[in-house]
């Protein structure tokens, strides 16, 4: 991966930049920026950058035998750690990311702007949540003892941190704080508050944030061939998030059904239909825990949207044809007096899947707490 590769954030590369060039780069740095900014893919560019045979100022060579093995995720001074569960059947009693190295090169090499609940579709856990583990940290320690074998650095790039527990945080602590020589952590994070301050206090932090509209625009019409006016539409729409552009550029029809979804779930909710809840409600319980918050944060999305609608600028409106008709009828349930109080509830809901709540006891409750708040502005 090339810097030129990664989408705009022409600031965080320079800067990244400049700390080699004045021989500052840090030992522990948090590549943090929501999803589809291009934090994982800003982290492998820099590490390609580091270990590059024959760098320029500004970029990696990409034809030297240190890039070459980068642009295949398979450079032996550059390991990686990520969630991981064991599948069904599968007799891995201790699941560690090298037991799925090749399915994360897989959906990296992909799509270098892959998300949690894309990778945990991929690797087909079914309703388990990736974790990395005191198992996997204990692993990082060992492959650390190790001297690198063709770079001056040894890099370790632990992706979604914030799915390491407590136990494995705790192990890598000191080795963070106090890296063997020329050891460096890259860390490539959406959640920073979910992480335990102890790692935090530790790390640098590379800000990575989303995507502008420009960037986003030059990118659909250099790399996806599409006109002016489509990129533009499509960048407005996306919100800086180059995932979400992928989604609407291949006419992906996942948001559609999701906004469907919301609007027979928030009739039902309306009406107090206790019969379509239930039937909701099973329908909730047997998707898989990513795909539930997935459902919750789509709600969160379409309540900003319904906000605009309501008080802000037409422009801003992201949604369009049947999804934007079908949420103007439903938008004046949500307005300023109850908007945070919706927004509370889901994320309370998300908050306790996370904690492995009963789903469909939640989802009965949360459904009536929604009843309610929307209720109160018919």
């Amino acid at each position: 991966m090339l810097f030129a590769d990664v989408i705009g954030q022409q600031l965080v590369k320079q800067r990244l930049l400049q700390s080699v060039k004045d021989e500052r780069v840090s030992h522990a740095l948090m590549f943090l920026g929501p999803e589809g900014s291009g934090n994982l893919a800003l982290a492998l560019a820099f590490a390609t950058y580091l270990v590059c045979e024959n760098r320029s100022d500004s970029d990696s060579c990409g034809h030297c035998s240190a890039c070459i093995k980068m642009n295949k995720l398979v450079h032996p001074d550059v390991t990686f750690s990520f969630p991981v569960a064991s599948r069904k059947d599968e007799k891995i009693s201790k699941p560690k990311s090298l037991d799925y190295i090749k399915e994360w090169r897989e959906s990296v090499l992909g799509n270098p702007y892959l998300v949690y609940t894309k990778w945990v579709e991929d690797l087909d856990i079914e309703n388990k949540q990736g974790l990395i583990s005191v198992d996997e940290a204990g692993d990082i320690v060992s492959r650390l003892s190790l001297k690198s074998v063709e770079s001056v650095y040894k890099i370790v790039v632990i992706w979604v941190p914030e799915r390491m527990n407590t136990a494995a945080a705790n192990k890598l602590l000191k080795i963070i704080e106090e890296p063997p020589e020329n050891t460096l952590f890259f860390l490539v994070a959406e959640q920073f508050e979910q992480m335990l301050p102890t790692i935090t206090s530790r790390i640098q932090l590379v800000k990575v944030n989303r995507l502008q509209d420009e960037e986003m625009i030059s990118a659909l019409m250099k790399i996806h061939d599409q006109g002016a006016e489509v990129a533009r539409r499509i960048a407005q729409r996306s919100n800086g998030n180059y995932n979400e552009a992928l989604k609407i550029l291949s006419n992906d029809t996942a948001e559609a059904d999701l906004n469907q979804w919301f609007i027979l779930w928030m009739r039902a909710c309306f009406k107090a239909d206790v019969i379509r809840i239930t039937e909701l409600c099973d329908e909730f319980a047997g998707q898989s825990r990513e795909t539930q918050k997935m459902y919750l944060e789509h709600a969160q999305s379409v309540a900003r949207e319904c906000l605009i609608i309501n008080y802000a600028e037409r422009s801003l409106i992201r949604m369009e044809g049947k999804e934007l008709e079908d949420l103007k009828r439903f938008a004046p349930f949500i307005h300023i007096d109850n908007a945070e109080s919706f927004v509370e509830e889901l994320n309370s809901a998300s908050y306790h899947l996370e904690r492995n709540a009963n789903s469909r006891i939640l989802f009965t409750d949360l459904s009536f707490k929604i009843h309610r708040l929307i209720y109160s502005a018919s």
